[in-house]
């Protein structure tokens, strides 16, 4: 039986231009989708197959890139800018 597709909030064109547009490394863009899909430290640790310490120095560079305090400050940036995105682009 096929698993089913895990659902996502931005297509992924939308994600790898938004990840780009954040200066967002591989890893980084990954660790940021898993939290939008609302996955816990230890979710996203298990499922990058890397350690909990690994996962929190990708958070904590990613909160000094962004200039944000904490997982909800990061998750707000990502639809500011997504936002912010879609009002510079649209007619």
């Amino acid at each position: 039986m096929e698993e089913p597709e895990e659902q996502t909030i931005f297509s992924r064109s939308e994600w790898n231009e938004l990840s780009e547009k954040l200066c967002l490394s591989p890893r980084q863009s990954q660790v940021a989708s898993l939290l939008m899909l609302g996955l816990s430290d230890k979710q996203i640790s298990a499922r990058m197959d890397i350690s909990h310490h690994t996962l929190r120095t990708y958070l904590d560079r990613m909160f000094e890139k962004l200039s944000v305090g904490d997982r909800c400050e990061l998750i707000v940036h990502i639809f500011r800018e997504f936002r912010a995105g879609c009002n510079s682009g649209c007619p």
